[in-house]
Formats: structure tokens, C-alpha cells, sequence
């Protein structure tokens, strides 16, 4: 088992840790892993762990884990977000790689999906002004490209379950060149929209880019009672114009609980219709394709 360094070498030095990890090798891995599962979806599990220390964990396993969402989650923990806390990603690997396991903080909790109807308006008020917090450390977050920490591509928010990363992208020009390379319609839609984009940019205050979770839904949202205990599950996550949260939870999140879009309308900075038209545009090509 090969494996990156770890953020924290508490992990390297944990030993249930990889006995845990080693029983993927040469294995299934989808049945590999034996715990407390805490989440199975698409081939992809999460199980809880706990180490001869006591520690609990969450062992994240799948075929199409990159090493930089683990930046990304990391990075938001230790940046003031209520983000889970990344040991170590890991590969599993036998005669060739596996999967890879991306080892965090355990969050206790349920995901606000199986609560919010049972919660007063109290708790729902208290539980929005939290999100609102979190979502204010988040946009003071920055960097100035659109990639992911260290520079590093992002995932393609586009491509559905198919796992393709893009970038990074020096600047919000470069990014919407890329999405215009991808929208249905031919040259002369793409000259229209190229000429759309820019006057929007010009309209806009020049701006970082933004800590951007990018699949915000009240399933990635743990909470306890009325208290948020973490955001989770930041594998669409990367750093984005600041009007990208809101574009990518209305236009390319379709599962969404009915319930969940106004309050997304009531949190989130909402952008213009014309992005959210385009971002529209872009992710029909992509599934068209």
C-alpha cells in the first residue's frame, strides 16, 4: 500500500489505520472494508473507524478519489470552515491500484435532509444563520485563479459521475473560454456568449476567486439538534467566481429537495440570469455528450 504523506502525522503513525486500509488489498474493494457504514452511493462507502486511541474516523474508499479533494476539505478545516479534518489519503493498491481512501475526522450527526421537516422554526432559523457564517469564511477564503489549493486542476462541476478535472484557470476569462468551448449551438452561439460574458465580467468588480463547495445540498450538511457539525463531502469543491456556489447548486444539482431551494435562495448571493443560463448551456453539453 502506497500512500501520500500525511497533513497530520498522527496518521502515519497509526497503525489500526493501515490494517484497517489493508484489507482492500487484492480484494473487492467495494465489499472490502468492514465497519459502521455511514454512507454507500455509486460504488463509493464511507465507514466510521475508531483507532487504538480512541480516535473516530471516517475512511472514505473509491475508485475516482483525487488526492486534492483532501487539500480542499483540509484546507476549509483549517480555514475556519466546519469541514471534517483530513489524516491521509491513501492508495490501496495489489498488482495495480485499487481505490484510494481518504482518511478525516468522523462528524457526528445525521445530514440535515433526514431532520429538517421534524425542525421547529426556531431551529431552522438558527441552523440558517450558522450556514450563513460558514458560508462568509468561506468566501473569505481566496485565491487568485480558479483551481484547486497548490494550483492544482479542479474537478469538471459539468461531468456528472465521470471524474474529469480542468484548469486551473488564471483568471474568470479563461474559465468561461473553456465553458464556451462546450456549450451546444455552433460559432455563432459562441461568439453571441463570448460577447455576453465579457460585458458581464466588465459590469462586475474584479474579485479573487472563492472557497466554493460546489455540491451544497442538505445532505452534505451534518448537524446535531439545531448545531451544524460539519460540512462534508468536497469532492466538487475548488476556488470559483464568487456567483458559482449559487449557479452550481440551481443548475447542476437536479436532486435537490424541493424544500432546499428557497433556503439556498434565502443564503446564497444570487447571480445574474444570464449565468445561470449559461451555466445551463454548458452542463447540457455535457450530458448530451
Amino acid at each position: 500500500m502506497s500512500k501520500k504523506p500525511s497533513q497530520d502525522p498522527k496518521a502515519q503513525e497509526d497503525t489500526d489505520i493501515r490494517a484497517a486500509l489493508d484489507k482492500l488489498r487484492d480484494m473487492r474493494y467495494p465489499d472490502a472494508v468492514q465497519g459502521k457504514e455511514i454512507y454507500n452511493f455509486m460504488g463509493g462507502r464511507v465507514i466510521e473507524h475508531r483507532t487504538s486511541k480512541s480516535d473516530v474516523l471516517a475512511i472514505k474508499v473509491n475508485s475516482t478519489i483525487n488526492r486534492s479533494e483532501g487539500d480542499m476539505m483540509h484546507y476549509a478545516a483549517m480555514n475556519g470552515v466546519r469541514a471534517p479534518r483530513v489524516r491521509g489519503v491513501y492508495d490501496i493498491v495489489g498488482t495495480r491500484r485499487l481505490a484510494r481512501a481518504m482518511v478525516s475526522e468522523r462528524v457526528p450527526g445525521v445530514p440535515l435532509a433526514d431532520v429538517w421537516q421534524t425542525l421547529s422554526a426556531a431551529d431552522k432559523s438558527t441552523i440558517k444563520d450558522q450556514l450563513r457564517t460558514q458560508l462568509a469564511r468561506m468566501r473569505a477564503c481566496t485565491q487568485p485563479f480558479i483551481g484547486r489549493v497548490g494550483r492544482q486542476k479542479t474537478r469538471n462541476v459539468y461531468d456528472g459521475f465521470g471524474g474529469s478535472y480542468c484548469g486551473p484557470f488564471a483568471d474568470e476569462k479563461a474559465f468561461d473560454d473553456w465553458c464556451l468551448a462546450h456549450i451546444p449551438g455552433g460559432p455563432l452561439m459562441r461568439f453571441k456568449w463570448r460577447w455576453l460574458l465579457e460585458s458581464e465580467r466588465k459590469n462586475r468588480r474584479a474579485a479573487s476567486f472563492v472557497l466554493t463547495h460546489g455540491d451544497l445540498t442538505p445532505r452534505n450538511i451534518i448537524v446535531q439538534g439545531n448545531v451544524i457539525m460539519g460540512i462534508v463531502d468536497w469532492e466538487r469543491s475548488g476556488f470559483f467566481p464568487e456567483y458559482a456556489e449559487y449557479a452550481f447548486a440551481m443548475m447542476l444539482c437536479p436532486s435537490h429537495e424541493e424544500w432546499w431551494i428557497p433556503v439556498l435562495m434565502e443564503l446564497l448571493p444570487p447571480c445574474s440570469k444570464r449565468r445561470l443560463e449559461f451555466t445551463g448551456m454548458v452542463d447540457e453539453w455535457f450530458l448530451n455528450s
